[in-house]
C-alpha cells in the first residue's frame, strides 16, 4: 500500500498572496488525488478552497480541508488600523524626500499587534503539530508561519509571488542594492544612470535602516517574553534561510531583472496561475462585447482605490487614445473595473464620464468583474493590460502575452513597472506623477503601447515570454512536481 502524502500550505487570506497556493493546489490534486491537501489560512479563503475542490476530480474532493484561523487577516490588520497609515503613506509621492516618510510601510510584513501575533505563532503550532504533514508550503509574507518554520524546522518551502529581487538582492556582489538596482516605491529607472546612484544610496539607507519606527523590534521583543519565540519574516528567508530550504517563485530569468548571483535554492517556476476557461464559459455576454473591438482592459486590483478626480484623469487619458484610434480609423473599447475611494458617479453627466468624451459609449465601467482577470487578457481581444503592478496583475498579462501599461501605487509596483520597459513589453505609466496619474501623461504613453510606431514590437514580444513561461509546463505545474518531489526525497530518506 503506497504511503501517504500530507501537505501543509500556510498563507495569507488575499488573493495577491494565496492565488498561487490555490493554482498549485489544483495541479497537485490533478497529479495525484490521493494527497491529502490541507491548506490554512484565514476564514476569508474558504470560499475560493472550496472552488479547487469542485474544481478537483470525485477522488480528490475528500483530500482537500481547509483550517480557518482566528484573528484579523493580514489585509485587516494592515489596512483597517489609523497607526499604519498605510493608504495615507501610499498616496505620497514616491521621492528622495518622502522616503523617511514612506518608511514606515515596512509594517506590510507583519502588520499584526504582538498580541495577535502570538496568538497566530501558536494557532499555526498547533496546526502544524495535528496535521503532521510530510511537506509545509508557506507565503513568505505570512510572517506568523515563517515564524514557526524557523522555530520548529520542518521540511518546508516558501512559495512566492513575488520576484528574484526580494530574494537575492542582499546577496548580490559589491553592494550592488546601493547603486545597481532601483529601490522600492521610487521612480529611479533600471538600468540606474549613474547620476541616480547617489539618491539611491541614500533611499536604501532610509528604507533599509529605519530606526524611526520599532514596530518589528517590539514586535521581536515581545515574542520572546510572551512565548520565547524569535521572530522571523520574509527578510530572513533571504539573508539567512536555513539549510536545504527552497523558493519557488512565480518569476524567472526571462522575465526579470538580471542578477550576477542567485543561489541554487531559488528556484524559478515561471508565472503561477490558475487554469482559465474559455471566457464565454464564464460569461457569454461578456466574452460577445469584448469581441467586438480590440479592448483597453484596466484593471487596477483590490486595494487600489481611486478617488473621484484620479479617475477623471484616467478617463482622460483613455479619451486621448480613443481619440487617436479614431483618427487613425482604428476602432477601441475600454472595459475598466474600477474601486471607488469615497462615493460618486460614473454615468449621465458625471465627471467621469464627461471626462470620456464623445467615447462613453466605447467604455464600459464596472465595479466587479465575475471573470478571472486571466480569462479576459487570454481571451485575444486585449491589446493592453492597464494594471497597478501587481505580482498576480504582471504575470497574468505575460502569462497571456498582452503588453501593459503599470500605473504603480506602493512598493514593489513601482519595480513592476521598470520591469516592462526593461523587457519591452510595456511602459510605465505615471513615472512623472506617481502614485496618481495625470491624462496628459498618461494618454500620450497608452497611445505609444496601443497605437505607436513600437505597438506591434511589444506585442511581438510580450506572445515570446508567453511562449518561454509555458516551458515545463506552465509555473504551476513545475512549482507542484517540485513539492512531490521533496516529499518522495524525504520519504526516501
Amino acid at each position: 500500500m503506497a504511503e501517504e502524502r500530507r501537505i501543509l500550505m500556510l498563507t495569507n487570506a488575499e488573493l495577491g498572496q494565496a492565488n498561487i497556493f490555490l493554482a498549485v493546489s489544483h495541479e497537485l490534486m490533478r497529479l495525484d488525488s490521493s494527497l491529502k491537501l490541507h491548506i490554512c489560512s484565514f476564514a476569508e479563503l474558504s470560499t475560493s478552497v472550496e472552488s479547487i475542490k469542485a474544481s478537483s476530480s470525485d477522488a480528490a474532493k475528500g483530500n482537500i480541508k481547509f483550517i480557518p484561523l482566528e484573528g484579523p487577516s493580514w489585509k485587516e490588520a494592515l489596512f483597517g488600523r489609523p497607526e499604519h497609515e498605510f493608504e495615507e503613506l501610499s498616496s505620497i509621492r514616491p521621492t528622495v524626500w518622502n522616503v523617511a516618510t514612506a518608511a514606515k510601510m515596512t509594517r506590510i510584513a507583519c502588520p499584526w499587534r504582538s498580541d495577535e501575533l502570538c496568538d497566530l505563532v501558536k494557532q499555526i503550532e498547533q496546526v502544524m503539530h495535528d496535521v503532521g504533514a510530510d511537506l509545509v508550503v508557506v507565503d513568505a509574507l505570512f510572517t506568523p508561519a515563517v515564524t514557526v518554520c524557523y522555530k520548529r524546522k520542518p521540511n518546508w518551502m516558501v512559495l512566492s509571488p513575488n520576484t528574484y529581487k526580494e530574494f537575492v538582492l542582499a546577496l548580490q556582489p559589491r553592494r550592488q542594492y546601493y547603486w545597481k538596482y532601483p529601490p522600492p516605491r521610487s521612480t529611479i529607472p533600471f538600468p540606474v544612470p549613474w547620476y541616480y546612484m547617489p539618491a539611491v544610496w541614500y533611499m536604501v539607507r532610509k528604507m533599509y535602516l529605519n530606526h524611526n519606527d520599532t514596530w518589528m523590534t517590539d514586535h521581536a521583543k515581545t515574542m520572546k517574553e510572551l512565548i520565547d519565540t524569535d521572530y522571523a519574516d520574509w527578510a530572513w528567508i533571504s539573508i539567512a534561510p536555513p539549510e536545504g530550504l527552497q523558493v519557488l517563485l512565480a518569476s524567472r530569468p526571462e522575465i526579470d531583472f538580471p542578477f550576477d548571483v542567485v543561489p541554487a535554492h531559488i528556484i524559478p517556476c515561471g508565472p503561477i496561475v490558475m487554469p482559465w476557461p474559455a471566457l464565454r464559459d464564464s460569461s457569454d455576454e461578456l466574452a460577445a462585447w469584448l469581441a467586438r473591438h480590440p479592448t483597453v482592459y484596466v484593471n487596477l486590483g483590490t486595494h487600489a482605490t481611486y478617488e473621484e478626480g484620479d479617475a477623471v484623469e484616467l478617463a482622460g487619458a483613455l479619451r486621448h487614445v480613443l481619440d487617436s484610434a479614431s483618427k487613425q480609423g482604428k476602432r477601441l473599447q475600454v472595459l475598466w473595473k474600477l474601486k471607488k475611494r469615497g462615493e460618486y458617479d460614473v454615468a449621465g453627466a458625471s465627471p467621469v464620464s464627461n471626462a470620456l468624451g464623445q467615447h462613453k459609449e466605447c467604455v464600459r465601467i464596472v465595479s466587479w468583474i465575475e471573470a478571472a482577470p486571466i480569462s479576459i487578457l487570454a481571451s485575444g481581444h486585449v491589446v493592453c493590460s492597464v494594471n497597478h503592478g501587481g505580482a498576480n496583475s504582471y504575470f497574468d498579462a505575460v502569462s497571456a502575452g498582452v503588453p501593459q501599461v503599470i500605473l504603480p501605487v506602493w512598493g514593489d509596483t513601482y519595480d513592476f513597472a521598470k520591469r516592462v520597459e526593461w523587457l519591452g513589453i510595456g511602459k510605465f505609466g505615471s513615472a512623472k506623477n506617481a502614485p496618481k496619474c495625470c491624462s496628459r501623461e498618461l494618454g500620450p504613453i497608452l497611445e505609444q503601447v496601443v497605437l505607436g510606431s513600437d505597438a506591434m514590437r511589444m506585442k511581438r514580444r510580450a506572445a515570446e515570454l508567453a511562449r518561454i513561461c509555458q516551458d515545463g509546463g506552465g509555473g504551476r505545474a513545475v512549482a507542484a512536481q517540485k513539492m512531490l518531489d521533496m516529499i518522495r526525497t524525504k520519504q526516501a530518506g
